[in-house]
């Protein structure tokens, strides 16, 4: 039995830095405006560009670990484009 070709996993961002969390929430700030009023916004590293433009339904993930003294909170979306779209479950 064949099995379907998974699609490849493409890295497009990878990014990690110490901020305070001001520099943070002004980060999350920043791109929350982008998203209300255009849908997108852009990634700059150095002088590469990644446009981050989700469709508008997006699945969502919030995660807060704790392991000894080390905390991690989590934000994460997902979301699919063309025919993979997901659609909603009807009743008739």
């Amino acid at each position: 039995m064949l099995k379907p070709n998974k699609p490849v996993t493409e890295v497009l961002i990878k990014h990690k830095e110490h901020q305070n969390v001001v520099e943070f929430a002004t980060m999350l700030e920043a791109i929350a405006k982008k998203l209300k009023e255009s849908g997108e916004f852009t990634f700059v590293q150095g002088t590469e560009q990644t446009i981050v433009h989700p469709s508008e339904q997006l699945k969502i993930e919030y995660s807060y670990t704790k392991k000894g003294d080390k905390h991690s909170f989590e934000i994460e979306f997902d979301w699919y484009t063309g025919e993979q779209t997901r659609k909603k479950m009807m009743i008739e």
